[in-house]
């Protein structure tokens, strides 16, 4: 006598390694420097395209421009996306794009101030 079984009860997951949820993961917004006062901090080394130059960022000042929906947004409306700054490859600006480097644009030395310790590193204790 021969049995055949049914595969209809095994289900594979193609996606098994990935164990991230669709749902919590932020759009991606491709955006350029609309405005000449900018903060924002690089949160990954840059990578180099065919014309320009992008790099994640988190904005904190300043008016951003996305060409694919050709509109401008303020730093906090960004904040609801994983924002990634594309910049031209003969700008200046791209020699400082690091992991972790705030960059400051259109502010004089004047109006900035940097606070860290006595040997320029992190200060890990409560006070």
């Amino acid at each position: 006598m021969v049995v055949l079984k049914s595969r209809s009860g095994k289900q594979v997951k193609k996606d098994a390694g990935n164990t991230g949820n669709k749902e919590n993961k932020k759009a991606v917004k491709y955006v350029w420097l609309s405005s000449n006062k900018a903060i924002f901090l690089a949160t990954a080394d840059a990578k180099e395209s065919k014309y320009s130059v992008s790099v994640p960022i988190i904005p904190l000042h300043g008016l951003y421009y996305s060409s694919k929906d050709k509109q401008k947004y303020t730093s906090k409306e960004l904040s609801d996306y994983f924002v990634i700054l594309n910049v031209k490859k003969d700008d200046q600006l791209v020699y400082y794009l690091r992991k972790g480097v705030v960059v400051i644009i259109g502010y004089s030395e004047d109006n900035l101030v940097i606070v860290s310790d006595e040997n320029g590193e992190n200060n890990d204790s409560d006070s």
